[in-house]
């Protein structure tokens, strides 16, 4: 009996440090970069860019429109836990997001996209944002992320200038995602950002 208990208990310790192992060993694939240190020290509220798309969105096969619904919703509420409001009269900050999906041959070519943004899953016409990225260490534009790869950026409203970016590489593998799973994406890029500041 006290041999059976001995293995159940060696067991189970196994199970518990093989189970912590996975919990803890993942690559994390989560980055960020901005403009400058303390560059949103002085911020807490935000609107939306692009609150209402310039035109309308022309979803691909195995793509979903829900996403968008999704990754708006988990944004706002992340935000709102590091302490930021929501406003549409004079924001701190600007807040976009993006998917980087792959450019087909026909939408690859540099006449038709601005400083910013190229080929992007929100709106997959092709060109979605202008704001620029005043040369920020490590930028990237869209298209030169690999596919599924989820983005929030903070823009400052004047000058239309990146202050900070952050991204999952390869996140969004399933475009149809659920909501329980993008906001686990946005968790994890979100709680990088400063915390607003308190009034």
């Amino acid at each position: 009996m006290k041999n059976k208990l001995s293995s159940a208990l060696y067991l189970f310790l196994c199970a518990l440090f093989f189970s912590s192992c996975v919990a803890t060993s993942g690559i994390d694939n989560t980055s960020t970069i901005s403009s400058s240190e303390g560059v949103l020290s002085k911020k807490s509220t935000y609107a939306w860019y692009q609150p209402t798309p310039s035109a309308q969105p022309a979803y691909g096969q195995g793509f979903n429109a829900d996403l968008h619904k999704h990754l708006l919703q988990s944004i706002e509420e992340e935000l709102q836990r590091k302490g930021y409001t929501k406003t549409t009269v004079n924001p701190d900050m600007l807040v976009a997001y993006d998917v980087s999906v792959s450019v087909p041959d026909a939408m690859d070519k540099p006449e038709l996209y601005g400083p910013g943004f190229g080929y992007s899953y929100a709106y997959m016409s092709g060109y979605r944002y202008s704001y620029g990225n005043a040369e920020l260490p490590g930028y990237r534009a869209v298209d030169l992320f690999k596919q599924g790869t989820l983005i929030v950026d903070v823009i400052e409203p004047k000058s239309k200038q990146l202050l900070w970016r952050g991204w999952t590489e390869g996140a969004v593998k399933n475009f149809d995602a659920n909501y329980g799973k993008v906001r686990s994406l946005v968790q994890e890029i979100v709680k990088r950002l400063p915390t607003a500041v308190q009034p």
